[in-house]
């Protein structure tokens, strides 16, 4: 499953000042003309349920991250060896997550009490694009506002009070709001009805091809099943032969000495 945000518009652009030719923080889109790079944060709210009819009760979300085996002996003899970590997330303070593209970090939400045909917990797989947290200052308003997108990923136990993930009114607020507030509780988040909030962002570097109307910049979040399946649900070929599949090389070569067959 994927879940896809396309942008597009009008850039947000401003007239140079007096003196200025370069813009520090943008770029030149016309003559005197700057429009200047910026963010899009994100944030989803996710109450799963992963095999569970009674809506999520008792699951737990799980970092997983890949690290290189030290060289040597029988494990890792020459040296190319790599394993992959799991870290089960406890409460709510340590489940504040920041995503990392050096060990593939990505986080999956799993159902400890049902099991597939190989004994694997069943679960689902949270992917976020390895791009750059909010950018402001910590102690800037816009930061106090977005402090959800100081982090990718929260994870809370269910309260259905808690919806907003910069408090209900983050406008007319101060800032500070939702997420990092709910979070000092330091509840515990392992075998509950978790929610989970994955936290994402485009950083929008400017281009002079993005002015008048800019063409569509996506960005995404992925869902994937993690040994929820037997196999892979899709392989679902017929089992009869098909007829236009024939051996490359026969008796008499390529074909056997046969016409090849039509491309599909």
């Amino acid at each position: 499953m994927e879940f896809e945000i396309k942008l597009t518009g009008q850039l947000s652009t401003n007239a140079l000042s007096p003196g200025e030719e370069t813009p520090a923080y943008g770029i030149l889109v016309d003559p005197s003309v700057n429009a200047q790079h910026h963010q899009h944060m994100f944030c989803a709210r996710l109450d799963m349920a992963v095999d569970d009819l009674e809506g999520g009760q008792g699951l737990e979300v799980v970092e997983q991250e890949v690290e290189a085996i030290p060289r040597g002996g029988i494990n890792n003899p020459f040296g190319n060896g790599f394993r992959v970590k799991e870290t089960v997330l406890k409460d709510e303070v340590e489940a504040q997550r920041v995503g990392s593209a050096a060990t593939a970090r990505s986080w999956v939400v799993r159902n400890p009490k049902v099991r597939n045909r190989l004994g694997q917990a069943v679960g689902y797989k949270i992917v976020v694009p390895e791009n750059p947290l909010i950018l402001a200052s910590a102690d800037s308003l816009v930061a106090r506002k977005g402090a959800f997108a100081t982090k990718n990923l929260w994870v809370t136990p269910y309260k259905p009070t808690e919806m907003w993930p910069a408090g209900d009114y983050p406008t007319q607020s101060a800032g500070g709001g939702g997420l990092p507030v709910w979070t000092r509780q330091k509840r515990s988040v392992q075998g509950v009805d978790v929610v989970v909030w994955p936290c994402y962002g485009l950083t929008h570097v400017v281009r002079t091809e993005d002015f008048g109307t800019m063409p569509v910049e996506m960005i995404s979040i992925k869902i994937k099943p993690v040994s929820f399946f037997d196999r892979n649900p899709a392989q679902n070929l017929p089992v009869e032969k098909n007829k236009a599949s024939v051996e490359a090389m026969g008796e008499r070569g390529c074909c056997g000495g046969n016409p090849t067959s039509p491309p599909n």
